[in-house]
């Protein structure tokens, strides 16, 4: 995934450089370049501490059928 990231990334950076004046070439990056990668990081980031948690709970509570009845 990050590999994709780098490329569209590097696309939005180019994208920029041939708008042709500098504050043109900012307002590309951070709408099309810093916004959505952020997006995409967070939620992928998201994911893996919520799967982390319920892992972590898992392991702490042991399954109902191992109590005596």
């Amino acid at each position: 995934m990050y590999i994709l990231l780098i490329g569209y990334l590097y696309v939005v950076v180019m994208f920029a450089a041939a708008s042709g004046s500098i504050a043109k070439a900012i307002v590309w990056i951070l709408l099309l370049g810093v916004l959505p990668s952020w997006l995409i990081v967070w939620l992928k980031r998201r994911g893996q501490i919520v799967r982390a948690r319920k892992m972590a709970e898992a392991e702490n509570h042991p399954p109902a059928d191992d109590e005596p009845r």
